[in-house]
């Protein structure tokens, strides 16, 4: 059946548009490219230049750099022009990405800090769907135009990457962090007597939903030129009963050094499961999941009153922080992996200041440490330049005889012509271990605020 001449223009009109799809997408590239890219390649250039910092050698990693935050906004704008047909929609659009993006971190943050890390391959699919959606659909949407289904392409894939990502992954910690004995483990722990509080002792008011518990920890037998993290920690009962508070894993990301003496570890319960058995006698099983690191490639540093250049930490200068003298560099793309000791007896800046009236020890050493990363690119930014600081925490002692005393507070200061020890982190193991806290009540391990 011959076509009347208005359908047969309407028909090539289609046709012409659905072959010529990709040069429109190419034109739209190659705009972002010369005007965006491009000119923003240079400034980074120029900003890595008047830092200091020599070109060629960071050449490859500023054109990484491209792939990640710069090249993340464009193809999301992409994807959002893609899908909507005007301004009243893309601003819809974009403020249900912000409500999206709060709800997901909210609901990423509590799942990571109560259950454990999810395999890579989770990590992997979580990322091809997320990705793969926004780079995909403009295409398909560009090729196609089909609005419909590129919304509900990419809500879903969205949706289930929210799903993945809050998949509570418990038992993945037992597998990567197998159990060993007490004696095998680099640090020893012990849990101190715990003092009973008063029945009648007077309290801040509090209106939390949670109840933070603090059991102190006295530490021990760390190596030298080694550090210990303790990633997380799961506590349970013997009673079934009585089991409905506790969490599973919850992070605590502490560092412990050689030297150390005292850990404050936290765990978080829910205030009604807490007043109903704040004050029965329970057998505590406290599991720790620990980290070991050891350094490699020992150097000494002595820093200077001037800002310097070093090798690994960039270019640095003495700085005053918050009431004392610390380190401040720069460097491209990220701070660089180290770990730090830092002898004050023996700088000529005095011992590390502590609590009034409290006698000087060769204990006074503090650290510095920056865990390695395992990240591909640069870190995701415009400015390819990373300021950070060298923070020297010193260690946890007890202050006196009185196993319950709490920790002593302390800070370190730098000055001219100190001393600092560093040593790059090297990965050791990971592993677990056990211990048993018998005959206690929660009341007692909440800290006492007493009017």
């Amino acid at each position: 059946m011959p076509l009347a001449k208005g359908q047969d223009l309407i028909l090539c009109h289609s046709t012409s548009q659905f072959d010529f799809w990709w040069e429109l997408l190419l034109s739209k590239l190659f705009f972002i490219f010369v005007f965006i890219s491009v000119p923003l390649f240079h400034v980074q250039l120029l900003l890595l230049h008047q830092a200091g910092f020599s070109v060629l050698p960071n050449l490859g990693r500023l054109f990484l750099m491209q792939f990640s935050l710069p090249i993340i906004l464009i193809i999301c704008t992409l994807a959002l022009a893609s899908i909507t047909k005007n301004l009243a929609q893309a601003l819809l659009g974009i403020g249900i990405v912000v409500v999206v993006l709060i709800i997901g971190l909210s609901v990423d943050f509590l799942f990571s800090q109560t259950a454990g890390d999810s395999p890579s391959f989770i990590d992997w699919l979580t990322s091809l769907l997320v990705f793969g959606s926004i780079i995909l659909v403009p295409v398909w949407q560009f090729a196609r135009r089909r609005t419909r289904a590129s919304r509900i392409t990419i809500a879903g894939c969205l949706g289930a990457a929210t799903a993945l990502s809050i998949i509570p992954f418990g038992s993945r910690v037992e597998q990567a962090y197998p159990l060993i004995a007490m004696k095998d483990s680099l640090a020893q722990f012990t849990i101190p007597p715990i003092a009973q509080s008063p029945a009648n002792a007077s309290r801040f008011p509090n209106f939390t939903s949670d109840v933070l518990l603090s059991i102190p920890v006295n530490v021990s037998g760390v190596a030298p030129v080694s550090v210990v993290l303790i990633d997380r920690m799961e506590i349970t009962v013997d009673s079934v009963e009585d089991s409905h508070w506790t969490r599973g894993w919850v992070g605590q990301y502490r560092q412990l050094w050689p030297g150390d003496q005292r850990q404050a570890l936290t765990y978080g319960v829910k205030r009604k499961e807490y007043e109903r058995i704040k004050a029965k006698p329970l057998n505590l099983h406290i599991q720790l999941a620990l980290s070991e690191y050891q350094g490699i490639e020992p150097r000494t540093l002595v820093v200077p009153a001037a800002t310097f250049q070093d090798a690994d930490l960039g270019f640095c200068r003495l700085a005053n922080l918050l009431g004392h003298q610390a380190l401040q560099c720069i460097k491209p793309f990220h701070s660089p992996a180290y770990m730090g000791r830092y002898d004050a007896p023996n700088s000529p800046c005095g011992s590390v200041r502590r609590s009034p009236n409290s006698p000087p020890t060769n204990l006074d050493v503090a650290y510095a440490w920056e865990a390695p990363s395992s990240e591909v690119l640069p870190d995701a930014g415009l400015n390819p330049i990373v300021d950070y600081e060298v923070s020297l925490t010193p260690v946890r002692r007890i202050p006196n005889t009185n196993a319950s005393s709490p920790v002593e507070n302390s800070e370190a200061t730098l000055c001219p012509g100190a001393e600092i020890h560093f040593a790059r982190p090297v990965f050791k193991r990971q592993f677990r271990i056990q211990i048993e806290l018998p005959t206690v009540r929660l009341q007692d391990l909440v800290e006492q605020s007493t009017f």
